[in-house]
């Protein structure tokens, strides 16, 4: 069963899932094809995904692959090559046309999509966690930027920054980076030396523009002056500065780096949201909030009523309320027939917890605690 917009739909296609109404009317019934008649009524009522059932459809468009991740995929691939091997063998002196390259080429798909919706996860460039990080940090911020009304010219700066902006990781051990455990406080202060190496490197080797390499600089630095390396504040931050300080806090909670286990999405904003004002500026997690999918595909969830299921597919409209197969009962007992919730649309439910996977949930289902917040020192490592 795949979850499909509507804009996507064929003749021919086989309904998966009965599509009701706001009120609760079947449209199209469950096993009915597709015919022009019911692409109609899917834009009169603004239907705007269903799902189909693959083996009876006919040249299903997969959701799983959105518009962004594809555009963003085909404008790295030409000339990311260089670039992902030099991250990967640690070479001192990087190739700053492929560089550049990469992320004119990033920026231009972004300023084209028309997609409001990223999934960092579905983003896949590469094996490597420095470069993946990398690469989820650049398109995330330089999308965040477009919405904050950033002038083209130094979008530009800002996917250049985030491409590099660890780059000082090469200079640091091997098995420091490579820890199975989460470092002790004098490995956590070796670790954010990666800014000013990096930073030097790139200024010296004239890698990047000084709008860039402030970026790179700044990069870990809080409104309320508790970041680093200069515990910068307030006014001496810039914007571009404080939306890599967001972007790169959210992806580096949501991702497993430095022996550091990672954290679900919500998790990951609910920490954003209670530092909102302090150590992250308001307008930047607004515009986060507004752009990632808080429940990514595949994702457990239990909802309000007692129930719990996975997370079959997030409508750009509404990034905190996706579709639900629901598969457990609020007794906690399997269903025989699984049962499609569109949270969107079912405004009764809602979401109370998530885990990576169902059995995980159901193990933790009766316990009362909320997940426990990210550690602040680990939450700016990354």
């Amino acid at each position: 069963m795949q979850f499909v917009s509507s804009q996507h739909v064929k003749e021919g296609m086989c309904v998966a899932e009965d599509v009701r109404d706001p009120q609760g009317r079947t449209l199209i019934a469950r096993g009915q094809r597709l015919g022009l008649h019911h692409i109609e009524r899917l834009r009169k009522f603004h239907i705007e995904a269903l799902f189909i059932d693959p083996r009876n459809g006919e040249a299903v468009v997969k959701p799983t692959k959105s518009e962004l991740r594809e555009e963003c995929e085909k404008a790295l691939q030409a000339s990311f090559g260089n670039l992902q091997k030099e991250f990967k063998e640690k070479r001192v002196a990087l190739d700053t046309a492929a560089i550049k390259a990469a992320a004119n080429s990033l920026v231009d798909a972004l300023m084209k999509s028309k997609n409001p919706l990223v999934t960092l996860l579905d983003v896949s460039t590469s094996s490597d966690r420095m470069m993946q990080h990398s690469v989820n940090a650049a398109i995330l911020s330089t999308v965040l930027a477009i919405d904050l009304h950033v002038p083209e010219a130094m979008l530009h700066d800002m996917a250049v920054a985030m491409l590099c902006h660890d780059v000082g990781f090469i200079f640091l051990p091997d098995e420091l980076l490579q820890k199975a455990t989460p470092p002790v406080a004098s490995e956590v202060a070796i670790l954010r030396q990666h800014i000013q190496l990096g930073t030097e490197h790139l200024v010296r080797s004239e890698a990047i523009s000084s709008v860039a390499a402030n970026i790179v600089l700044r990069h870990h630095e809080a409104l309320d002056g508790s970041g680093y390396p200069a515990g910068a504040s307030g006014d001496k931050l810039p914007l571009l500065t404080r939306v890599a300080n967001v972007v790169e806090t959210y992806d580096s909670l949501t991702s497993p780096r430095l022996g550091i286990p990672a954290v679900l999405p919500d998790v990951a904003l609910s920490y954003l949201l209670t530092h909102t004002g302090t150590k992250f500026a308001k307008d930047v997690v607004l515009a986060l909030s507004k752009r990632i999918a808080l429940y990514p595909e595949g994702i457990a969830v239990q909802l309000n009523t007692g129930e719990a299921g996975i997370v079959a597919g997030t409508l750009p409209k509404a990034p905190m309320r996706p579709t639900v197969l629901v598969q457990v009962d609020h007794r906690g007992n399997k269903l025989k027939d699984p049962m499609i919730v569109d949270l969107s649309q079912d405004t009764r439910r809602s979401i109370m917890r998530s885990a990576a996977t169902l059995p995980e949930l159901l193990a933790m289902r009766d316990r009362l605690e909320a997940p426990k917040p990210p550690d602040p020192v680990y939450a700016s490592l990354g």
